[in-house]
This record gives C-alpha cells, sequence and structure tokens, in this order.
C-alpha cells in the first residue's frame, strides 16, 4: 500500500517552527520517500502558486506570510475569540468567520490581519495544525434517519455533532462519551463521531465530574503497561534499595497535612543549634526511584502532569499503589526519600545547604489543626517530637522575618470546603482559614526549593524553574484604574514596581471592608507563574531563583527536578527525553488544564448548593462590575451569583470601564464594586453552571 504524501497543514505546521526549511529538510522531517519525491515536490509547487509558501532559487521553502503557532480560544458561544502566541503570549483577536472552523483548544497557524477598531491586533486562521478535543459526551437524540450527539459543552462552535452508525442499544437518560471521527470544515460542518460507552445517568454527580475529564482528555485509567508494573511492585523495601543512602531513621521527622490529606509528599524535622541558628530537614519522597525515566508509567505520569484535586476524588498522577503507598512518607515504616538539609540564621537566611539521597520513619502523621492546637499551648506536645516542634516553629518564625524583609507578597484568606450529607449532597460551604501551622509548613517548602534552585544552577544542570513575572503593562494599567476608582493610592510605575510594593497596598487594605474583593482584583492583576528551562525568578515570592522540589507524588515538574538533583549528586547530567522547552510548556499547560477543571467541578457542587436555596433573601457584596450586570457575593453562603443589568430597575445603565462601575443615565446612580445588596437566589442554571440573582434593595 502506497504511503500518503504530507498534507499542507503538515508542511505549514513544520514551517511555523522552523521558519525556513530546504526542501531536502522537509522531506527528511516529513519521511518522505525517493519514490513520493517527485509529487512531493509537486505539491509544494501547487501551495506556492496558491500563495501558501514561496520557494527560493536556493530552494529553501518558507511561508509567504508571517504566521505564528498558537493556541486558539473560543468564546463562550464557541464561534470566534482569541488566539494566544505559544512563544510570546500576544493575545490576537479572532472575529467570528475568521476562526477556519477551529475548535476552543486547537493549535492553529495564524496570519495577522491588521488592527480592530479598539486597535487590537486581529488575525485570520490559517490552518488548523492539531485538534485538542478528541472525545465528545453527550446523550443521543434521533431526527428523522440520523442519531446526534447533544453536548454540554458550548465551545464546540454550536456544531452539530452526528453519530456515525449505532451499533448499540441507546437510553435517553444516559451520558455517552464518543471519540472524534472527523471535524468540521468548510465541505461538512459538523463534528461525526464514534459511541465509545456509556459513563452514566443524566444529573449523577461522579458522570459530570468524568465528562469534564473526558473532554479535557485527561485519561480515567492508567495504560495496561502501567498497571502490569506497578502490580509487581514490592509492598515493602528491600535492603539492597537502601545503600548508599543516609540513614535519617532516628531522627523525629513528621508529615503535618491536612485531616483528609491521603498521600504525604514531604516530612520535616528541625534542630535549634547552640548559636541560635538552625539545621532544617525537608525530606521528599523519590517519586524518581520508582517512575523511571522514559517508563510506561512515566508516559502516563507525564501525560496528566498533576494531580488534579476535587470535592471527594482526586485524579492522581501516579497509581494509588505509589501515590499512597510505596511514596507516601507514612508513619512507621521505611521511606527512601530525597531530603534538603538547610542551615537557618537566626533572621531567616539560608546560610548553607545539603541534597542527598536518604531514608526516613516518619514518627507520627500530624494535622494542622493538631499542630496549631499545640502551637497555641492548648494542649501538651509529645514528649519525643517537642523539641522539633518547637524548633519547626522557631525556624517558621525566622524564616517568615526574612520573607517580610525580602519584600514577598502574602496574601491572606481562607478557602472554602465542602461539606457532604450521607446522600452525596452538598449541605454547606466552609471557611478554611490559613493558620499558623499551615504557613509554617508552606515556609519550610520554599526555603527547601530555593535551596535546590541554587543547588542545580550552582552545578549548571538544566532544569525546570517555576518562574513568576512581573505584572504585564495592561494588567498593571487596569489595577491602578480599580485602584482610582475605590481611592486607594498606588504610586509606582509598571516599570517600577517591585514585590514589597504590592505586600505594602496589600497591608493598606487589611481594614477596609470588604478587603478580600480588592485583594482577589490585586491577585488577579499578577501573571501566572510558569515552568520554564530559562530562569527569571520569581515575582511574587521575590526569588532570583526559584523551581518546585517538593510534590513529586502531584507534579511532574518536580519529578524533573528529584532526577536532575541525582543526576547532579552521582557526577551525571540527566538528559530529558522531550526538549525541555516543551516539557516546561506541557506541565505548564497540565496545571492551568487542572485549575480550570477543578473550577468547573467546584462550580457544579455551588449550583447544586445553591438550588437547595432558591427563592430565599440574603446579604450580598458587589464583587466585580461588568457591561452586562453586577457580580455578587453571598458571604453567609460562600457563593456568587450575577444580577443582569435588566434586572436593576427601570434606568438605562451606561458601564464605565475605567471606574468600573455602571451608572443610571437618566438616575445618575452608580453600582460599584465594595457595595453592599440585599438579593434573592432566583434561578440556577445547571447547563451554563450559573447562578441569577434579583435585587431587592441596597443596603446603605
Amino acid at each position: 500500500m502506497t504511503k500518503k504524501l504530507p498534507l499542507p497543514v503538515d508542511i505549514i505546521a513544520l514551517l511555523l517552527k522552523h521558519k525556513r526549511l530546504s526542501v531536502h529538510e522537509l522531506q527528511y522531517h516529513l519521511a518522505v520517500s525517493k519514490a513520493e519525491e517527485a509529487d512531493f515536490k509537486k505539491l509544494l509547487k501547487k501551495m506556492a502558486s496558491q500563495k501558501e509558501l514561496k520557494i527560493a532559487e536556493d530552494n529553501v521553502v518558507s511561508l509567504t506570510k508571517s504566521a505564528r503557532l498558537c493556541r486558539y480560544q473560543a468564546n463562550k458561544e464557541g464561534r470566534g475569540g482569541v488566539a494566544v502566541d505559544l512563544k510570546t503570549k500576544e493575545l490576537i483577536i479572532i472575529h467570528p468567520g475568521s476562526d477556519n472552523f477551529a475548535i476552543d483548544g486547537d493549535e492553529v497557524a495564524v496570519m495577522d490581519d491588521g488592527l480592530d477598531k479598539t486597535g487590537k491586533i486581529q488575525g485570520v486562521v490559517r490552518e488548523v495544525i492539531q485538534h485538542k478535543i478528541k472525545n465528545i459526551v453527550g446523550h443521543v437524540e434521533q431526527y428523522k434517519d440520523k442519531y446526534y450527539l447533544v453536548s454540554d459543552n458550548v465551545k464546540l462552535g454550536n456544531y452539530p455533532v452526528i453519530i456515525d452508525g449505532i451499533h448499540q442499544t441507546v437510553e435517553t437518560d444516559e451520558i455517552y462519551n464518543a471519540v472524534v471521527s472527523q471535524y468540521p470544515t468548510a465541505e461538512h460542518a459538523y463534528f461525526k463521531v464514534k459511541l465509545v460507552n456509556s459513563i452514566g445517568k443524566i444529573g449523577d454527580d461522579a458522570v459530570f465530574v468524568n465528562r469534564v475529564l473526558i473532554e479535557a482528555n485527561v485519561p480515567l485509567e492508567f495504560s495496561e503497561e502501567t498497571e502490569k508494573y506497578v502490580d509487581k511492585l514490592p509492598e515493602k523495601l528491600f535492603e539492597n534499595e537502601m545503600v548508599g543512602r543516609e540513614d535519617l531513621r532516628k531522627l523525629a521527622f513528621v508529615t503535618i497535612d491536612g485531616e483528609d490529606a491521603r498521600d504525604f509528599d514531604d516530612a520535616v524535622y528541625c534542630e535549634t543549634n547552640p548559636d541560635g541558628s538552625f539545621t532544617l530537614s525537608v525530606a521528599i519522597a523519590d517519586v524518581a526511584h520508582y517512575v523511571k525515566h522514559g517508563s510506561h508509567l512515566d508516559d502516563d505520569a507525564f501525560g496528566r502532569g498533576t494531580s488534579i484535586y476535587f470535592p471527594r476524588r482526586v485524579v492522581p498522577m501516579l497509581p494509588e499503589k505509589l501515590s499512597n503507598g510505596l511514596c507516601s512518607l507514612n508513619p512507621n515504616v521505611d521511606r527512601l526519600v530525597m531530603v534538603c538539609h538547610m542551615e537557618v540564621s537566626p533572621e531567616g537566611q539560608i546560610t548553607d545547604y545539603g541534597v542527598d539521597n536518604a531514608i526516613i520513619h516518619s514518627h507520627y502523621r500530624l494535622t494542622y489543626n493538631q499542630v496549631q492546637t499545640w502551637l497555641d499551648n492548648k494542649a501538651p506536645i509529645p514528649e519525643d517530637i517537642k523539641a522539633s516542634i518547637s524548633s519547626l516553629n522557631a525556624v517558621y518564625h525566622a524564616l517568615s522575618l526574612a520573607r517580610k524583609k525580602r519584600g514577598a507578597i502574602d496574601f491572606e484568606g481562607s478557602e472554602p470546603y465542602f461539606e457532604f450529607d450521607d446522600k452525596g449532597n452538598v449541605s454547606g460551604l466552609k471557611p478554611r482559614d490559613r493558620m499558623d501551622s499551615h504557613k509554617l509548613i508552606e515556609e519550610c517548602m520554599l526555603a527547601a526549593n530555593v535551596s535546590v534552585a541554587d543547588f542545580l544552577n550552582k552545578n549548571n544542570h538544566a532544569t525546570l524553574y517555576r518562574n513568576h513575572d512581573r505584572p504585564s503593562e495592561k494588567k498593571f494599567s487596569a489595577l491602578k484604574s480599580y485602584l482610582d476608582s475605590i481611592a486607594v493610592t498606588f504610586d509606582v510605575t509598571q516599570e517600577n514596581v517591585r514585590p514589597k510594593d504590592y505586600q505594602s497596598l496589600v497591608e493598606r487594605i487589611k481594614d477596609k471592608p470588604n478587603n478580600h474583593i480588592i485583594q482577589q482584583t490585586i491577585l488577579r492583576s499578577m501573571q501566572l507563574a510558569e515552568y520554564a528551562p530559562k530562569n527569571i525568578g520569581h515575582f511574587g515570592l521575590a526569588y532570583e531563583r526559584y523551581l518546585h522540589f517538593t510534590s513529586p507524588i502531584r507534579r511532574y515538574p518536580d519529578l524533573l527536578v528529584h532526577r536532575a538533583c541525582k543526576a547532579v549528586i552521582h557526577q551525571k547530567t540527566y538528559g530529558y527525553i522531550h526538549s525541555i522547552e516543551m516539557m516546561g510548556e506541557q506541565t505548564s499547560f497540565c496545571e492551568r488544564r487542572a485549575e480550570e477543571l477543578e473550577r468547573k467541578v467546584d462550580s457544579y457542587y455551588k449550583c447544586k448548593y445553591a438550588q437547595t436555596h432558591v427563592g430565599n433573601q440574603y446579604h450580598g457584596i458587589v464583587t466585580s462590575v461588568v457591561n452586562f450586570g453586577l457580580f455578587v457575593s453571598i458571604p453567609e453562603l460562600l457563593i456568587d451569583g450575577l444580577i443582569h443589568v435588566t434586572e436593576l430597575g427601570g434606568d438605562y445603565y451606561v458601564f464605565d470601564e475605567k471606574r468600573h462601575s455602571l451608572m443610571g443615565k437618566n438616575s445618575g446612580f452608580k453600582y460599584v464594586a465594595g457595595q453592599e445588596l440585599d438579593v434573592i437566589i432566583a434561578n440556577v442554571d445547571m447547563d451554563r453552571l450559573f447562578i441569577d440573582l434579583e435585587l431587592v434593595e441596597l443596603v446603605e
């Protein structure tokens, strides 16, 4: 059977990455055989005649127009949106009709097409390089002689989804998973799919979670090869696995985590020295010992990138036998670790450190609440760990002092958590406050991460740094505008702003009413942190160099850092399977994907909770003002909803973007963030995961 020639999209994708290639180089990269050479050259000439590319006299091929490799993000209606340049991160406006049937998440080639009326760059999708969506989830409906899959995913662009043959009995109340066999094009503006299996009944919570995972291409199962490998792993350590490791089993290491934690990445131990300094030891699960470079398990872990945490469910990066067993630093068992020993001055400066392979025996599995009770002197500390806990508390205060001097940004606040009844329904949302016991562990992990970053840098070993860039001009300007609208001064420029300026701002608004709303806005003005091999520092933490070392059970970049550390210890070089740049991009993408899915599932459960309160009146606070209405937080329930602009009364409201307000054209009445309102929960849309509110009255 004759091998098919490369498609034009394959050629364009290659030129996007390499800009200029000779005909011979193109043939090599695209695996064009000698027999296919003539036909391939004809294809290139055809593409040149169509002005898709140009061929120079020296047979060097390039694209005719400046093209960008981008990630397409559809708007809420699924048609048109923005393209994010994968190199520069610049946003390009893609208007409906210019998307060339691209679907949300697709990798696309975009040609610049001037500026739109607002001065923003607009573009045209030239080619879809790679489709992101592989599966579509929905229920089956029949119309005439065709079966359709009806999905809740609005970002599919409202294209019909036709089922390519029905070879099984389908139920109308079932949700099905289907694999895409054909994507929308100009010739056929619809999807074609093949049904795979039913994932459960409509309205089932577990089905919703599975749906969002499938749609995001997160595997629900590990590969067969991985399962076989894990099954063969022993339940405990062998003596030969301990050879050549620092034996720390007699030291009173402990883990400190939440009550509901099941995997334990890190254990801590500390001694106070006669001169008032500290020896802090942070032991991290030696995941690299079990997850071998280039194995099927390694591939599975890389594809997932991170564990994903939902209420009542975790989608782990590693199989449970490793994440909750062999790799987890459970109490009263020997465990392999990588340890970072640090010498910390009374002022919180790390004066020396060492990184090594070791073995520990965790003495206790402690909780944050338990440790906080001890720190508050409300209960005695067990004698065998009393000295270490006291030293840990002291080193925490020293590190915290150094953090303040460094000017790192420290946002205060609490994370809500869900409570469920016996039937699995949400019975409440409660705040989980950030206590000193949380901060203690946080400071210990920061110290280990920054020490290991310095360790790999001094040894000139390539790794993935955790970069956090300074705020962009656009985001900084938006923040200044918002602060001006609420009469909060911030007299710095984007070019000169420092982390300590942000920290000073956070402290200044601490005592203001509804300061958490201002704090959220400040947080949104920051850049997203990313993984990359080129270090640019961490703006928020005010570190010159920083990486992630402390959570290899749940984060793939940490596993890569462990392998790099082992290579340095053994005087070798760790060779990455893929380009380290690509691995940074992939792991950053997986992190964003996990965050998005976690938010989506949280929204689902919040909406389920809100359904039980429809018709009830509550006190609310305006958190943000947009052109279509007011987003309002209900502190009593820890949920948010929207008052649509049409529900604000008998006036025409004009949105003022600079002042972040809606003003009545006739009345002159203004709605701004921070205003207190009485509202009624009017409706909950489970398809859009939206809570609609009605205004009762403004609270003076």
